[in-house]
């Protein structure tokens, strides 16, 4: 699917969870579900006060303390991730214009990548039931960076293996890690709100525009925000 006698001078780099797909609820559903299990306190409110948009890690560190153990650490991290996944999977739509906009992107020669903070199960999942792996030139996940978002590191490694200046990178991200580390990389930004935090939004200080989905965004419209105007 990816025209490669045509390239560009330019790349898109997607992220996955809330931006590709509107999972958000069923991250939430999937920890409340794993404290429920193993009687931790996560409620709704806690999820959104504390786990949000933070690693899996980081989390099970927070709710079992300090001392946790690495076994548990992933062996709870992976419990959640499948309860997800099999909550997910069977209702998984992409948000609205991704897959026309990726083809028109890949038929233009434009370089596009997928970098996510998920696992690569996770993403795997997204990329697969969506029918879209074809379009991406290179996929980073949590699994394949030392430190994820909102560490520049996964924009700035898929700048270098496509030999693209990052300045030349538009990143298509919903949520504050996302931004944060499009920033830092140097890249453009645009956000997509259907499923992001809008307060995440809000507090962005570096978006070139905000769109509900994909289903107005063409190539045309993402060059120009990479040269710096608006058509």
């Amino acid at each position: 699917m990816i025209d490669k006698q045509r390239q560009s001078d330019w790349a898109a780099i997607f992220d996955v969870d809330g931006t590709m797909v509107d999972n958000a609820r069923y991250h939430e559903a999937a920890w409340v579900e794993l404290g429920r299990r193993h009687g931790f306190p996560v409620t709704p409110e806690f999820y959104r006060q504390h786990i949000h948009a933070r690693s899996n890690d980081r989390n099970i560190r927070a709710l079992l303390g300090e001392s946790a153990g690495e076994a548990d650490i992933r062996r709870l991290g992976d419990e959640k991730e499948d309860i997800y996944r099999e909550s997910f999977r069977p209702v998984m739509q992409e948000i609205a214009g991704l897959t026309m906009l990726l083809k028109t992107l890949s038929g233009e020669g434009v370089a596009c990548a997928a970098a996510s903070n998920s696992p690569k199960a996770n993403v795997d999942m997204v990329l697969d039931g969506l029918s879209i792996r074809p379009y991406f030139r290179i996929i980073l996940d949590r699994d394949r960076v030392r430190i994820g978002k909102p560490d520049p590191e996964m924009f700035l490694r898929i700048s270098a293996e496509l030999s693209i200046e990052p300045r030349r990178c538009v990143v298509l991200e919903d949520s504050a890690s996302g931004f944060l580390a499009a920033r830092r990389a140097g890249m453009v930004c645009v956000a997509i709100a259907y499923g992001a935090d809008l307060n995440d939004i809000q507090l962005a200080e570096n978006l070139a525009a905000v769109y509900q989905d994909f289903t107005t965004i063409t190539p045309d419209l993402l060059r120009s925000f990479v040269n710096g105007s608006v058509i």
